[in-house]
């Protein structure tokens, strides 16, 4: 029985055992209450107060006669629901896929081997292995603990982490959702998915605020605005139709259509679609976006504070030399492959692997897990085979404060003190060195010359640990330790990184290393990625300046090496204070505070811990710099998207109040039918501004400078949607008063609603003509190309698509008796494009205007 137990413990479960529990528990996954949301969103489609005075003018037409007017305009209703319902569907699904894109993950323990499977996998009686940073992802019982705390916050609102141990009833329990703050614990699963603690009350607290980007936000101020304003403009047109004498019917109707029409209600769900499909797009370029806020703030990002391994350089470490005894020896091969032997020469190099192979947390087996420098350190001991593995009994886990660990192993009948870390954080701990086979006092002179060799090492860009020990002596401490030696490691720069820096600088984004590693090494790798590193800055050297010296700095800075977590926060916190915008990378559970506090949060989706995914805005699905560079300018397209569908609904909106407007205070008939209103609104509203924010990026894009952070969107296009409403008036004014002449000539009454009329069909073309033009100047921030409007094949198709259902609108005769149109010529198509063009004349009034009021 006791001999099951023991290879139970150390094989955990087998597959075929855990398939019987996935059957008996299902899944660890909760399952939270839902709604319905597609009735919701249906009914919603019917919600608004514009939607409901329709229906009302529906009913009222149907109920006076107006049987074709009352059924068309419910046709309208049923057609704009059915559009706004397929554009609300999708933003959904889409929010919802990325919120399945990224899986946790834990390390369990099967069939005797580590394994790396998503939680929701996991079944009772698993064998866990859990380590600093991981979020808990069942209820658990603890096994084994070192230096464990944990923080409950989630269930118990407690804020201080609790610590947490094997031997004791009252503290050996871990809950589901809960974060391991220090330490680490091998741990047996209880309970899973709905049957932990946090299942049975996730329900209760499962109401979650929708993620709301500041642009929504700030488009929903705006199209409340609007719609006061348009209200109000409508309601005095209403009157000055009546005073007219037009009769009350006709201008209710007319009333009512404008008022849907220049009211932008469904700008929220064309951001949040335009929004969600760039995430996806973010996606498959290797960047999970947890939230759409951080869509918007990636392309105003000013400064990218990132961490150098593994974000710069490749993270696949390579002991390449060993020292013991002041002597080097090279070390072959590369990767993880451990064909290549290594000779062992002295006992010195026999106890720096044993160190290397035991301090060590990472599994060598059928899969390779754990931190890529323990990896390393692992294979040089398997190239040597000198791979014993050594009973642990305590462990002093590494933070990035202490910079180093160490265990207590049994070796053979006595017990020893294991430590490797930082050169400069062991060799303060070493009293002694071993050397040529003896232990004695290690002397001023020889932390000299260890010093050197750890600097030559560091200015070649390569990492250095270095590896002592102890016996121990009934205290687990790590004063008093042998220097043994040092192991130095390659990590190379990412070949696409300096490249991307190039990219990032044009871009007016400043870039800064922030990093735990050797101020040489951080230098070195610096100066072959193509950023300044005449002068490198330590965590020591900000401890002692003040915030505005420390200013200073970062303006002349681009290195900060052996740094904590605290002066990752406090750098961020001082460029956010300058008024830059700040993206920030990170993985380990210290980092979140500096994560949390940035622009953009950015998680490392290999190496990083779920306690810094947890809060980040974003994580990098191959934790690679040029990755982040590559989300800015899909950030920029997006944003640069949304402005353009934006300036472009905000301009056509108001062209029909206004003509309308205009012409009944000039005393004249409308200009426009209410059907025709709400065709407009139909036809060239929706599928241009759609195809707008799918536009491919500028080529030149990432030459721009960084937007405004909170840049007033209505007060940026002002002017554009001023000069764009006179030239269409204008236009739309020109087209009523030809169209009226011919209907004068043909003897038709244009006080008539009834009947067909050239001047209201050439009005209504006129329009739908314009703003399919109109779609294409919007495109960008700036005065389009012909190249960029011809190669923007969606627009180009939403536009045909628009103008085909015009010209059925116009010739087909079921359709001319519903909108009351009339066949116009090939010349009055002619003058209508020409009108039409005139929306190419929007960029260089505006240019003009500006230089004339300049000067």
């Amino acid at each position: 029985m006791v001999n099951s137990q023991t290879s139970y413990l150390k094989n955990g479960l087998s597959a075929s055992e855990v398939q019987k529990r996935l059957l008996q528990f299902g899944p660890n996954e909760i399952i939270a209450k839902k709604g319905h949301p597609i009735l919701r969103m249906i009914v919603d489609q019917f919600a608004s107060f514009i939607v409901a005075i329709l229906a009302i003018a529906a009913i009222i037409s149907i109920s006076l006669g107006e049987l074709v007017d009352g059924i068309a305009i419910f046709v309208i209703l049923i057609i704009n629901a059915i559009i706004g319902f397929i554009q609300e569907y999708k933003a959904e699904n889409a929010v919802q896929a990325l919120k399945k894109m990224i899986v946790q993950k834990t390390i369990v323990i099967r069939d005797g081997q580590q394994k790396e499977i998503p939680i929701q996998n996991l079944v009772p009686d698993d064998i866990i292995l859990l380590y600093e940073g991981d979020k808990i992802p069942a209820d658990m019982i603890i096994l084994e603990a070192y230096s464990l705390k944990v923080d409950e916050a989630i269930l118990t609102g407690e804020s201080v982490p609790v610590g947490k141990k094997a031997d004791s009833e009252t503290e050996n329990k871990l809950m589901k959702g809960t974060i391991v703050v220090t330490g680490k614990a091998k741990a047996k699963v209880v309970s899973t998915g709905m049957n932990t603690e946090f299942g049975k009350i996730v329900n209760l607290v499962s109401s979650q605020e929708k993620d709301r980007s500041p642009l929504n936000v700030q488009i929903d101020h705006l199209g409340k605005k609007l719609g006061i304003i348009t209200i109000l403009l409508v309601t005095i047109l209403f009157i000055i139709g009546s005073l007219e004498k037009i009769p009350m019917l006709d201008m209710f109707m007319t009333s009512v259509a404008l008022g849907v029409s220049a009211i932008p209600e469904g700008l929220p769900i064309i951001v949040t679609l335009t929004l969600a499909i760039g995430v996806q797009i973010l996606a498959s370029k290797k960047a999970i976006v947890r939230k759409m806020t951080a869509v918007e703030t990636l392309g105003a990002t000013t400064v990218i504070c990132s961490d150098k391994t593994g974000t710069l350089t490749l993270n696949e470490m390579t002991v390449k030399k060993i020292n013991t005894n002041f002597a080097e020896k090279e070390i072959d091969g590369i990767g993880y492959d451990w064909e290549e032997k290594v000779k062992i020469d002295s006992l010195e190099e026999k106890k720096l692997l044993e160190i290397c192979n035991n301090c060590n947390n990472a599994f060598i087996g059928k899969t390779i897990l754990g931190d890529p420098t323990e990896i390393a350190l692992k294979i040089v001991a398997k190239k040597a085979s000198h791979d014993e593995e050594y009973k642990k009994i305590d462990e002093n886990t590494f933070t990035s404060e202490r910079k180093m660990m160490s265990t207590l192993h049994q070796v053979g009948k006595s017990k020893e003190i294991f430590a490797k870390g930082a050169f400069e954080e062991i060799i303060k701990k070493c009293k002694y060195i071993a050397i040529n086979g003896k232990i004695k006092p290690l002397t001023s002179s020889e932390k000299t010359r260890l010093n050197k060799i750890n600097d030559q090492y560091s200015s070649e860009a390569m990492r250095v640990l270095a590896i002592a020990y102890k016996k121990y002596d009934k205290n687990f401490t790590e004063e008093d330790m042998i220097f043994v030696g040092m192991a130095a490691m390659i990590d190379p720069p990412r070949k696409t990184v300096k490249l991307s820096i190039e990219i990032a600088h044009k871009a007016g984004i400043k870039v800064k290393i922030i990093t735990g590693d050797n101020p040489l090494t951080a230098k070195a790798i610096g100066e072959k990625i193509g950023l300044e590193s005449h002068r490198i800055i330590t965590g020591e050297e900000i401890d002692k300046m003040t915030d505005r010296q420390l200013i200073k700095v970062l303006k002349e800075v681009s290195i900060f090496a052996r740094t904590k977590p605290q002066h990752k926060y406090r750098l961020v916190d001082l460029l956010k204070k300058q008024n830059e915008v700040v993206a920030v990378t990170g993985d380990g559970v210290n980092d979140a505070p500096a994560l949390k506090h940035a622009d953009v949060g950015i998680a490392m989706g290999i190496k990083g811990t779920e306690a810094t995914k947890e809060v980040a805005d974003m994580v990098l699905k191959d934790d690679n710099f040029s990755t982040i560079v590559n989300t800015i300018n899909e950030g920029r397209r997006i944003y640069e998207n949304i402005l353009s569908f934006l300036k472009y609904m905000l301009s056509v909106n108001f062209v029909d109040i206004v003509t309308v407007g205009l012409i009944a205070l000039m005393k004249f008939p409308l200009p426009l039918l209410p059907l025709q209103i709400l065709w407009i609104n139909i036809a060239t509203d929706a599928l241009p501004a759609l195809a707008l924010g799918t536009t491919e990026a500028r080529p030149n894009i990432m030459e721009d400078k960084p937007r405004p952070k909170r840049e007033n969107i209505f007060r940026k296009f002002l002017y554009f949607i001023l000069v764009a409403v006179i030239l269409k008036v204008i236009g739309n004014l020109t087209v009523y008063f030809y169209g009226m002449e011919i209907d004068l000539a043909n003897n038709v009454d244009l006080t008539q609603m009834d009947i067909p009329s050239h001047a209201r069909t050439m009005v209504f073309t006129g329009i739908v003509l314009f703003e399919l033009v109109f779609a294409f100047v919007c495109i960008g921030n700036k005065a389009p190309s012909f190249k960029a409007m011809i190669s923007n094949k969606k627009l180009i198709g939403a536009g045909l698509i628009s103008l085909i259902m015009q010209i059925i609108v116009i010739y087909t005769p079921f359709m001319q008796k519903v909108f009351k149109t009339t066949p116009l010529s090939i010349t009055e198509w002619g003058i209508l494009f020409m009108l039409a063009c005139s929306a190419f004349l929007v960029y260089p009034t505006l240019n003009l205007t500006k230089k004339l009021f300049k000067n």
